[in-house]
């Protein structure tokens, strides 16, 4: 692809730990520039073929939903008539929790940010139709120093450890999909190539034990381990079925290299905390 006939590509949004990864492994590849949703505009916007939301308000996470709050479907309706493409990053905690979620398993959203990440899937859906492309995605990982608006569990791990004292809920002894932030990438990379629209579940499909996660990626001898059980927790185990993907990107990995990633954010926490 020449120089002149490269995609231009927007991320929107600001110190997202995903958009700073997705960045360095594109920027060799099409026109990209970063900008903050308060910057963000209409004639910005039609410079660029492809918009890419890594930005939510906070009461996204915690209201029940509004259209004002929504920034997904704010980029909708200001691309709706110029056939602009748009990726929105969603949760895999639309579905009901169980093994080896599909595409179209079941639909129960588990918490307020699950509902309102669903609304903002159908309602972007009936604006741009098929230029809308869904990431609904697993437990992504890798070195997040930073702070976050609604943390991660390998973020509160990360936390925890630089406090000496790493706080665990029900979670630590349910199964989960991890997912290296760098095959995120490398999915997101495919995807836009292959100009995919639709939704897709982004995930390793292996399941793992949070607490093997937490020994494989921490030095539990060099912080304090602490379990708080919640009466009224509902998350289950779960983890992706990636078979469309995989069919869609031919990328896939294998335990080998998962722990292999485990391995590395291990090594790198040990570095720079």
């Amino acid at each position: 692809m020449s120089k002149n006939n490269k995609i231009k590509i927007l991320l929107v949004g600001y110190k997202s730990f995903i958009q700073e990864n997705l960045y360095l492994r594109l920027r060799k590849k099409y026109k990209i520039k970063k900008l903050k949703f308060k910057d963000l505009n209409k004639d910005i916007i039609n410079n660029y073929d492809l918009i890419i939301n890594f930005s939510n308000s906070n009461f996204f996470f915690k209201k029940k939903y509004s259209k004002k709050y929504d920034r997904n479907l704010i980029i909708s309706n200001l691309i709706e008539k110029d056939h602009i493409r748009l990726i929105i990053l969603s949760t895999r905690q639309v579905y009901e929790p169980r093994l080896f979620i599909t595409e179209k398993s079941n639909l129960k959203p588990i918490n307020i940010y699950a509902q309102n990440a669903l609304n903002s899937e159908s309602l972007c859906k009936k604006k741009i139709g098929s230029n809308l492309l869904i990431l609904r995605l697993s437990n992504v990982f890798g070195l997040e120093i930073g702070k976050k608006k609604r943390p991660s569990l390998t973020s509160i791990i990360i936390y925890g450890f630089k406090k000496k004292k790493i706080i665990f809920d029900n979670n630590y002894m349910l199964y989960k999909d991890f997912l290296p932030v760098e095959l995120l990438c490398k999915y997101i990379d495919k995807l836009i190539f292959k100009k995919a629209s639709g939704i897709f579940n982004i995930g390793s499909g292996i399941p793992v034990l949070v607490s093997d996660y937490v020994n494989r990626t921490v030095n539990l001898k060099k912080s304090k381990l602490i379990i708080k059980l919640k009466k009224n927790f509902v998350d289950k185990s779960f983890c992706f079925d990636t078979t469309k993907l995989y069919k869609f990107t031919g990328i896939k990995i294998n335990k080998n290299k998962l722990n292999s990633s485990f391995n590395d954010l291990r090594i790198r926490l040990n570095r720079n905390v």
